[in-house]
């Protein structure tokens, strides 16, 4: 009986492995076969992973060391980014701005220091401030681009 069953399995393998099951062109014209990758999901996501400052809370005499971290958690790896921060008052207005151009691509799940800066306080009143940052993918795809913006609130004694 066992035999038997073997030799089932196998003639069913083979008949499975002749055909050719793959997906082929709509038969009914309504649905088109996707013949690019561009949505697939195989892209690489850059997301802004962190925003550090240094001291944890910056007295308005010193200056601070604001780090940005980036993480891939796409499945293939990224190409060049480029990060943008923005440190802004309570009113609005900017009172820090600078980028960085990462030219070493992340594999994917890697996180990456992809900005940091030391940030002198002169003319900085005590109060809140919104440290924003940014990722621009340059060159690819990344494929989700919701996730390519954070902030953080910080206080500045």
């Amino acid at each position: 009986m066992g035999a038997l069953l073997t030799v089932l399995v196998l003639f069913a393998s083979l008949i499975f492995l002749m055909n050719d099951y793959r997906l082929s062109g709509s038969t009914t014209g309504d649905l088109e076969r996707e013949e690019s990758w561009e949505r697939s999901g195989v892209m690489p996501d850059i997301m802004v992973s962190g925003i550090e400052v240094q001291p944890r809370v910056p007295r308005g005499a010193e200056s601070f060391v604001l780090s940005v971290f980036c993480q891939n958690i796409g499945v293939v790896r990224s190409g060049i980014y480029t990060v943008e921060v923005v440190v802004g008052d309570v009113n609005g207005g900017e009172v820090f701005k600078s980028r960085a151009v990462q030219k070493k691509a992340l594999e994917p799940g890697q996180v990456g220091a992809a900005f940091s800066a030391s940030v002198d306080l002169d003319g900085f009143l005590p109060g809140k401030y919104t440290i924003s940052a940014m990722v621009i993918p340059e060159g690819f795809e990344d494929s989700n681009s919701e996730n390519n913006r954070s902030s953080r609130v910080v206080d500045i004694l």
